[in-house]
This record gives C-alpha cells, sequence and structure tokens, in this order.
C-alpha cells in the first residue's frame, strides 16, 4: 500500500515536471525543425494559421494607426487602406516561414528579402534564441524575449492546450516614428 502511494505521487511530481518543461521542450522542438527543414516537426510544434492571423492583426492595427492620420482628407483613402491591408496579408504569409522564423529567432526584423534566402538556410549554422530570456506569464502563456542589435526584443509567445505547447504569437518591436 504504502508503495504504490509513492509511485503515484513520483508519477504526479514527473507529471507537473514533464508540464512544467513543455515550453523548452517545444523551444527545441522548433530549434531543431528549423535547421533540419522538417516542415512536420515545425507544424506539430507551431501554430500556423494563429500565428499568421496574430500578426496579420499586429501589422494591420499599426498600419491604421499611421494611415488614417494621412489619409482622412484623401477621397481614396479608404481604398488605399484595403490595398495596404491586402500588403500586409501578403508579406506576413511570405515571411511566417521557416528561414524567416529564423531570422526572427536570431533577433533579426522581418524583412522583404527574408523570404529569399531560403537557400542559405541549410548552409550556414544559425544560433537561434541568442542571448534569450525565458518567463511564464500565466499556467498557459510562457514568453521568450530576443534581443536585437538595437537594444530591442522579439517576443514569441507559445500558448499550451492540454499538455502541449505551441508557439501562437511573435510581438515584433516597431520602431516609434516621432
Amino acid at each position: 500500500m504504502r508503495k504504490s502511494y509513492w509511485i503515484i505521487v513520483l508519477l504526479l511530481i514527473a507529471g507537473m515536471g514533464y508540464v512544467a518543461a513543455g515550453p523548452l521542450i517545444t523551444i527545441s522542438q522548433i530549434k531543431s525543425g528549423i535547421e533540419e527543414q522538417d516542415s512536420e516537426k515545425l507544424s506539430d510544434n507551431i501554430d500556423f494559421p494563429v500565428l499568421r492571423q496574430n500578426m496579420k492583426d499586429q501589422f494591420n492595427a499599426l498600419m491604421m494607426k499611421g494611415a488614417v492620420a494621412n489619409l482622412e482628407d484623401n477621397p481614396f483613402g479608404v481604398l488605399a487602406i484595403g490595398f495596404a491591408s491586402q500588403l500586409v496579408d501578403g508579406m506576413v504569409d511570405s515571411f511566417v516561414t521557416p528561414p524567416g522564423l529564423a531570422s526572427l529567432m536570431e533577433g533579426e526584423k522581418p524583412s522583404v528579402n527574408s523570404s529569399s534566402n531560403s537557400g542559405t538556410i541549410k548552409q550556414e549554422k544559425r544560433e537561434l534564441f541568442k542571448d534569450a530570456r525565458y518567463s511564464y506569464d500565466s499556467t498557459s502563456k510562457f514568453s521568450v524575449w530576443v534581443p536585437n542589435d538595437n537594444g530591442e526584443e522579439i517576443r514569441f509567445i507559445l500558448r499550451r492546450s492540454g499538455i502541449e505547447w505551441k508557439l501562437a504569437n511573435i510581438v515584433i518591436p516597431i520602431e516609434k516614428t516621432p
């Protein structure tokens, strides 16, 4: 009777340890998936539809903030905002790829050329999540902060569903315009 009690306690501790280490395991799987160009491993650890939508929302909100002030007197302003939104959607779709994510994980900001370097990702060894800091935001949210050369930090947000963690959002620091 006493032996089964200790076995149950040890199994509970091991289970809680696995859940607590889950974000770090997911980050490790994402790193190896990018280095090995393994799309199946990446899709197991990154919620691509949610990630793309979160990033589109982030950039569309930023674009709308700047466009409203500049286009309020222009009768074609609404049309221009619609075209810009389509451009943002295409841009996000083009850099939410393994090479684009690898660049973000190195602390680089996204650029139009991030999708064009897909052939060089395999040849050079990249140091993903270099100098990153990690924090639990809640029991189902984990953040990884990766510094860039400007002293800003790109924030990778992992969300838990059951005992599984997936990358769900990336918050990119946007330069503030005066």
